[in-house]
């Protein structure tokens, strides 16, 4: 009897525990509040904390915060609701009932208890040592599907062909393609590679630029950066090891190209080791010698010839115009077109120069082509160097050469930021009639657009770079070594030490990126030298007290990212000096030796931590640009801040955070650039009239502009992309003339705790048209919003967002409707980033007119859609309704039922909503119970996600299947599957037809013969976790499947999976397993329950348990 009375007391000591757990609910309901808001402030607080760390990574580095911040920022969003939730229930509960109400307090007082539990536990165990991370960068296939004026000859598709013949050959891992410099090497296998992408031979294109001087760690850091991560160490064996293992492991294959390879390179030593690696890593490399291909024993060497006559004409003609087919002109033409020997280069920057030209030119430069002399550049042939010199010789006027020739001071291959160009030839003194910088960088940008109109200049990878051909740069530094020109350019030639061969009589000295660690000793006599350029040597950390000392005639001085420590006392004798940088000088303390710089105008301290300013105000009379926006320090903010009404001419302030007087800001009568990080605290209610009217006048002069007005928040917006970007809250007030004036001039908004109930109407304090010239618009925590569009401008079939490219909506709880399909069919049409949050009445993002049956393509440009906490929203699309190109959809906490959904009995399903989706992602919908809505097999014929690469499922409890064996079989792009914590998830596929039938009627794509009948036939990575239903991948057939591309796999927590997943012929692959049960010595609850059992059931039930268990780990092993 002593074992029922144990039993009976430990169960009356554990109900009592329950039942007094549960009265404390409602007996302590106010004091549980109490600690959930003191935890949540707690919470809130770490939450800003690491809120200031991603913040601070953002602005010092660039970087993004890594996913499990952005999650846990979400996850905090929604306590912090449940939170108010909670606190509003209370607040109407005590003003609306005078008597107990006990169920309420029991319910209040409940959640605030578990609430208060899972806060505890966040603190306890969440520690985010790590916050940030580096963006990703630009996609190289990206850029490679943009091939600037490329024209498919016949005699380039067979060689494109060929290598993607050798691309696809098991056997071939490397391939060289050779020819002379100018012939189209970069271009073709640039076409190659997009192919290659297009054709999904290559998951990932790595394009890395090589040139004369082979620099290991930069071919590294390039490759790693295209790949996505970062490589920190110093040791090159040590980064090659962590590049080989990411080039070995890697879930897509990796195309490599090295383009212009002039001499042979040890692979192993950047990284790159075949043959070991040539199924997941394949090799193409450019170079002018074919000797480089064989030393770097490629398997097929393909070389590029010269155009044929009749495809040089037509590329002539091309650039030249029609005027050329005229009688007076084509004899002429003809031979000058021959003169190019059939190299792309030359005839179009020739033919881009002769256009429009009388007749006795072209018989000059023809006599001038026909009598060219040897040339003495590798690679380079004398009618192409000709070709690029006459071209240089017709440019209209010394600005445009002189532009032309600053662009070759940078290392081969780099995006060239134009406003740096603009610094150079404003400090050099280059551009004449000019009065303000804002009309420089218009001249500037004129110049550009004409030097890449003659062909000799190319566009970088965005708006404001541009860059230079690598012949075409050899071509230029030739030029600019002339004696005329004085050019000395060594910039990433790999330089340790100072050029012993620079000559006295040189203006321009350009050693960017190079290893020199220390200067020559003795003052350098340069004394006609103008422009100093030492950017980008880490190494060099001082530089000797005297080196300036004959450098008078100095006006541009570039000595940003070198280790430097302190300016010497010769700084003082630069007294013309007109442009300084500075930027990413981390060790540089004193900048006080500038003081002696009257001439100053160009100023550039970004992420230099300066704590010693520079004594009066002298040097800062002819300032007109400073940069300290990112990573400045305290002082120097403090210093350009609070003594800004001594830069008389200043026009452009770029600060992170400014602390000084806004009317003495308003009050600099140049100022037409401001950039400031942090959140102004400016209240306009207290200046007076005549203040005002400075104020509206501010507003008038600003031509670019990045200002926050929200306290605490931070403008990140980068100033390539939004160079007028303006952050608004509301207030009780009508918006100030002043700020209506920036509204209209601005391209990137954010609009934040506004009362309005519509967005944009006729009705709203700001101004409708404010929102045609919008690039970008946040619409943030709007408690009243109940519609983007006034009743009146719906009507209309256009509204005012027709540039749009980024719109964001998030907490707007009284939001229930986005924008009407019939307004997005004729506008948003350069919308490309869509993300509505936290709006938890949203039905539909894009109603349809009642009756509507026709297909309706929406928002063509579309690329990414994230929905997130939109509890009501059962369908992310109506059935009629199509996205042509959305790539990545993100559905996380919505009410969704269906990714593909047609719930009317009477409708089929007509469009295929997402035709062009590669990413899904479906988080936290606990109303989800299929991607697909079922229908009868008769009317369902048509089968989606045909292009699917990655699919993402977590935490859906009422999914039951994901898809049927038809639509996975068709699926032949899938080459991820994630599902996890899917509590009823029984199986992934269900069979609803024969198995034959439906491979039959899929789609014509092509697969592997051998894996056709199964799901998913090209699936690379597959990781199921935690599906406590799981009993099999396929059902009813529970039939091992052959995977035969299978690289990684992990089955975790899937205790009813008892069949063997994989059959004989998938690959033998990284395997990620389940091994709690293996682990001595770890017990939880569950575990002792079970334990307990086993002991009830008697000594043979637990042999045979123990027997089954040691049988199903040994068949996981085996597995």
């Amino acid at each position: 009897m002593d074992w029922l009375i144990n039993i009976i007391s430990a169960f009356d000591t554990q109900a009592f525990a329950f039942i007094r757990e549960h009265i404390g609910y409602l007996w302590y309901y106010k004091s549980n509040i109490g600690k959930l808001e003191v935890k949540f402030r707690e919470l809130d607080a770490r939450r800003e904390d690491i809120q200031r760390r991603v913040d601070t990574a953002k602005r010092k580095r660039a970087e993004e915060e890594v996913s499990e911040i952005k999650n846990w920022f979400e996850e905090v969003k929604r306590m912090k609701r449940e939170v108010e939730r909670i606190r509003d229930d209370l607040a109407s509960e005590i003003s609306t009932n005078y008597f107990l109400n006990i169920k309420l307090h029991y319910k209040l007082g409940r959640d605030a208890a578990n609430h208060i539990k899972t806060i505890d536990d966040d603190l306890r165990s969440r520690n985010f040592d790590i916050v940030s991370h580096e963006r990703p960068p630009p996609s190289t296939t990206t850029s490679l599907l943009y091939n600037e004026d490329y024209l498919i000859f016949d005699s380039r598709e067979s060689h494109v062909r060929k290598i993607l013949e050798a691309l696809k050959n098991e056997a071939v891992h490397s391939i060289g393609l050779w020819g002379m410099g100018g012939v189209g090497k970069t271009m073709l296998v640039k076409d190659a590679a997009k192919q290659a992408k297009e054709q999904s031979l290559f998951g990932e294109v790595v394009m890395v630029t090589i040139s004369q001087n082979i620099d290991l760690k930069r071919i590294q850091t390039e490759i790693a950066e295209c790949l996505g991560f970062k490589l920190e160490e110093e040791s090159l064996e040590v980064r090659a090891f962590k590049l080989a293992d990411r080039l070995t492991t890697t879930r897509n294959k990796v195309l490599v190209i090295l383009d212009d390879l002039w001499e042979q390179l040890d692979l192993s030593k950047v990284g790159i080791r075949l043959p070991e690696m040539a199924t997941t890593c394949k090799l193409v490399i450019t170079t002018r010698n074919k000797y480089v291909c064989e030393r770097m024993s490629c398997q097929e060497i393909v070389e590029l010839n010269k155009l044929s006559d009749e495809e040089s004409w037509s590329l002539f003609k091309r650039r030249a115009g029609d005027a050329v087919e005229s009688s007076t002109i084509r004899e002429l033409a003809w031979n000058v077109m021959r003169e190019c020997a059939g190299l792309p280069m030359a005839l179009v920057v020739l033919g881009t120069a002769l256009k429009g030209k009388r007749p006795v030119i072209w018989e000059v430069v023809l006599m001038q082509l026909k009598r060219v002399k040897t040339v003495d550049l590798e690679g380079v042939s004398k009618k192409l160097f000709h070709s690029i010199k006459v071209s240089f010789d017709f440019l209209e006027s010394k600005a445009a050469k002189s532009c032309f020739l600053h662009c070759c001071l940078y290392p081969e291959d780099t995006n060239i930021p134009k406003d740096e160009l603009m610094h150079m030839m404003v400090g050099g003194g280059l551009l004449a009639d000019v009065e303000t910088l804002n009309e420089a960088q218009s001249r500037v940008d004129l110049l550009l657009d004409y030097l890449k109109a003659c062909g000799l200049l190319l566009q970088g990878w965005h708006e404001d770079f541009v860059r230079m051909h690598d012949v075409v740069r050899d071509v230029a530094i030739q030029i600019g070594d002339a004696a005329d020109h004085a050019f000395y350019v060594r910039a990433g030639q790999g330089l340790t030490e100072w050029p012993r061969t620079t000559e006295s009589e040189m203006r321009r000295l350009s050693l960017m990126n190079t290893d020199i660690k220390d200067l020559p000793p003795d003052p350098m006599q340069y004394p006609k030298l103008e422009m100093l350029i030492l950017r980008l040597n880490k190494r060099l950390s001082s530089i000797p007290e005297m080196f300036f000392q004959h450098m008078g005639s100095l006006m541009v001085l570039d000595l940003s990212q070198t280790g430097i420590k302190s300016l010497p006392e010769s700084f003082s004798c630069l007294i013309n000096l007109r442009a300084l940088n500075l930027e990413y000088c981390h060790y540089l303390k004193d900048i006080s030796h500038i003081k002696g710089l009257k001439k100053l105008e160009i100023l550039i301290l970004n992420n230099a931590q300066v704590s010693i300013a520079p004594e009066g105000l002298e040097w800062a009379q002819n300032l007109r640009c400073v940069h300290l926006y990112t990573g400045g320090s305290p002082s120097l903010t403090y210093y350009f801040s609070n003594e800004l009404p001594r830069f008389p001419r200043l026009e452009q302030l770029f600060l992170g955070e400014f602390v000084g007087s806004f009317q003495e800001l308003i009050s600099s009568r140049h100022l037409t650039h401001v950039f400031i990080m942090d959140g102004l605290d400016f209240d306009d209610s207290f200046l007076s009239q005549e203040e005002l009217v400075s104020l509206d006048s501010w507003a008038d002069r600003l031509l670019e502009f990045g200002l926050s007005f929200l306290q605490g928040e931070a403008c990140h917006l980068p100033l390539t992309i939004h160079r007028r970007s303006l952050k608004l809250r509301g207030t009780k007030k009508p918006l100030a003339v002043w700020v209506k004036k920036l509204l209209e001039k601005t391209t990137a908004l954010k609009l934040v705790q506004f009362q309005e109930t519509e967005l944009i109407s006729m009705n709203s304090d700001i101004p409708p048209l404010v929102f045609s010239s919008l690039k970008c618009l946040e619409v943030v925590n709007w408690p009243k919003l109940t519609k983007l569009l006034g009743d009146e401008l719906s009507l209309h079939e256009e509204i005012p967002l027709s540039q749009l490219h980024e719109l964001v909506m998030d907490n707007c709880p009284r939001l229930t409707k986005l924008i009407p399909s019939r307004l997005c069919q004729r506008n948003l049409r350069e919308l490309w980033r869509l993300k509505v949050m936290n709006c938890p009445m949203m039905l539909e993002l894009f109603p349809c007119d009642q009756g509507a049956h026709d297909i309706i393509e929406l928002l063509p440009t579309l690329k990414d859609l994230y929905l997130i906490g939109l509890r009501s929203l059962q369908n992310a699309l109506q059935p009629f309704q199509c996205l042509p190109n959305l790539k990545d959809l993100y559905i996380c906490d919505c009410g969704v039922r269906y990714v593909v959904s047609s719930e009317m009995e009477t409708v089929a399903i007509l469009a295929d909503p997402f035709p062009a989706l590669e990413n899904l992602d479906i988080r936290y919908c606990p109303e989800m119970i299929g991607m697909i809505f079922p229908r009868p097999s008769s009317s369902q014929t048509r089968c989606y996600f045909q292009v699917l690469r990655e699919l993402r499922i977590w935490s859906c409890p009422r999914l039951t299947h994901l898809l049927s064996c038809k639509q996975a079989i068709s699926m032949q792009h899938l080459s991820e599957l994630d599902i996890v914590d899917c509590d009823a998830l029984e199986a992934v596929v269900i069979s609803t037809e024969n198995i034959v039938e439906a491979s039959a009627s899929t789609s014509t794509h092509v697969v592997d013969s051998e894996s056709y009948n199964s799901p998913f036939p090209n699936l690379k990575e597959l990781f199921l976790n935690n599906l406590p239903q799981l009993t099999a991948f396929c059902h009813p057939t529970a039939l091992p499947i052959d995977w035969l591309h299978l690289t990684h796999s992990g089955i975790i927590e899937c205790p009813k999976l008892q069949h063997p997943l994989f059959g004989p012929r998938t690959p033998a692959h990284e395997l990620v397993k389940d091994t709690s049960e293996e682990e001595e010595g770890e017990t939880d609850d569950a575990a002792m329950l079970d334990l307990i059992d086993d002991e009830s059931e008697g000594e043979e039930g637990e042999t045979d348990d123990a027997e089954g268990e040691e049988e199903e780990t040994d068949n996981a092993e085996e597995e």
